[in-house]
């Protein structure tokens, strides 16, 4: 039997199918540590000679099978409207370090590297086929289970918000969708997706809510990362070497030797001479001194000395307390706009009704976040850094009460509307909460998307044969260190993907 009919007749179990998924994520892992991201509008390479009319081209975008996830044929159009958005989310998180990736916005990304073997295009068909191995496996889900949900509003929202776009560039409203989600788009078929989109978004918002934590999970989840909700009160005096501009090593350690002298004098009088710092958390300050303030043993009037010798300095400090913080949260509602004057919103408010449902009204009006706001504006359990800096000041001032509306404007040109309902759970037990449930969604996509199947028969998607290509060398490598004796791992490759074999798994 030849080793092609004998991997033909294997039979590939579900050990092999996990040993396939570890593999993958392994590899992925290694990927991901070049964090990088691209910026730019997907070029489109022209057909040959133009063999195909255009029409012919666009039916053939709009209609035919690009990919298959899940059993759901994808065609071109909806591909790109899933890629697009992908590139504009990463544009969103990264925009400000472009730059520090070496990457030329004005160019083709196909044509730019994101690693060895792999283009930035590969990288973002990746990201793609991942996001609709989750939504067309929730949506699955959600068809199974009769959920119903009308995406309406969000179309009507879409169309408005394009339409507007549109006008301010000085394009239609054809041209700006084709510009922003790919040459094969129109208004009706984003409108389609969009609503896909608002479904499954619906329904994974619902059956959330029974992964919430229990406040007995809450709780044992507190003990484990104590460090990270506790605040401190301390003091602190530091004390910088004098250092010319280029020292020597030995000037260093002699500025370094005086300035010790002054910590170890200033040292006994720290608790009523330095600093006082109050209900500062862990992730606020150096790690240098951190380690030191939330030891588990720390008492109150410990004091040290800690260096600092890549700064050159002596921090000096004085323990006064650990504690939780019980500080509440906050429920608001919020209109947030770019357009509307703040005050004029208030005074709108309060020629009506003036209530709280009068308020979530406007809030429904108003809001500029295009269709993707809490209903009425409502926004529950609400920390300190969780939104606006602005708007946080005036969330939890001193004497805020129920009922109280206000507005704050930042220098970005963003006007903040709010009505404060009232507090809410502590702000600790608010963020482990939403920490736990985002990590029991997060582990129920990854498990859903695992059991969705990608077919690609016309070999669309070539980061498939590099991902094949890259766990093939990773298990001959593992084949090798077994042979020798070392100890190997119960990794296996990825499942192929290409023009000539289909209904394989994308890594």
């Amino acid at each position: 039997m030849s080793d092609k009919e004998e991997k033909k007749d294997k039979v590939v179990t579900k050990y092999d199918l996990k040993m396939q998924r570890r593999q993958a994520e392994k590899l992925k892992e290694q990927r991901q540590k070049k964090i990088a991201t691209v910026i730019g509008v997907v070029v489109i390479v022209a057909l040959a000679a133009w063999i195909a009319s255009f029409p012919i081209r666009n039916y053939v975008a709009t209609h035919e099978t690009f990919i298959v996830v899940n059993g759901e044929e994808i065609t071109r159009a909806e591909f790109d409207y899933n890629y697009n958005n992908v590139v504009s989310q990463y544009i969103s998180q990264f925009g400000a370090y472009i730059s520090y990736f070496g990457l030329d916005t004005s160019r083709d990304f196909a044509s730019q590297m994101y690693s060895d073997t792999m283009t930035w295009e590969d990288y973002f068909q990746e990201m793609t086929v991942d996001n609709l191995k989750q939504s067309k496996g929730l949506k699955a889900q959600a068809d199974s289970s009769g959920f119903v949900y009308d995406g309406q509003k969000e179309i009507s929202n879409f169309k408005e918000t394009v339409k507007s776009a549109a006008k301010e560039a000085g394009m239609s409203t054809a041209s700006y969708v084709r510009q922003i989600y790919g040459q094969y788009a129109t208004v009706d078929n984003i409108s389609k997706y969009i609503a896909e989109t608002a479904r499954t978004n619906a329904y994974l918002e619902e059956i959330s809510e029974g992964m919430k934590a229990s406040d007995e999970e809450i709780e044992q989840y507190y003990k484990e990362h104590a460090a990270e909700y506790d605040s401190v009160d301390y003091f602190v005096s530091t004390y910088p070497a004098e250092l010319s501009e280029e020292p020597t090593e030995e000037e260093i350690s002699t500025a370094m030797d005086a300035v010790r002298s002054e910590a170890e004098a200033a040292e006994a009088d720290i608790m009523s001479e330095g600093d006082e710092q109050i209900n500062v958390k862990q992730s606020e300050i150096s790690y240098l001194i951190s380690d030191w303030l939330f030891e588990d043993t720390r008492k109150k009037g410990d004091t040290t000395i800690i260096e600092d010798d890549s700064s050159h300095l002596y921090y000096v400090l004085g323990f006064v307390q650990r504690y939780l913080d019980d500080a509440p949260s906050a429920d608001i509602r919020m209109i947030m706009t770019q357009e509307m004057d703040g005050q004029a919103v208030l005074d709108e408010w309060a020629a009506g009704d003036a209530t709280e449902e009068s308020f979530a009204e406007l809030c429904n009006q108003y809001s500029a976040d295009n269709g993707e706001i809490a209903e009425g504006g409502l926004y529950e359990g609400v920390t300190q850094d969780s939104v606006n800096a602005d708007a946080s000041q005036w969330i939890f001032a001193k004497e805020r009460k129920a009922g109280d509306t206000g507005y704050v404007t930042t220098a970005e040109g963003y006007t903040y509307v709010m009505y404060y309902i009232g507090q809410g759970d502590p702000q600790w037990k608010t963020q482990i909460s939403q920490t736990l449930l985002s990590q029991a969604t997060s582990d129920y996509l990854s498990d859903l998307s695992d059991d969705v199947i990608v077919t690609d028969e016309k070999g669309h998607l070539n980061y498939l044969k590099i991902r094949e290509a890259e766990a093939a060398a990773e298990v001959t490598s593992g084949d090798l260190e077994d042979v020798s004796g070392s100890d190997v791992t119960g990794d296996s490759v990825l499942e192929e993907s290409s023009g000539e074999e289909s209904g394989n798994e994308a890594p």
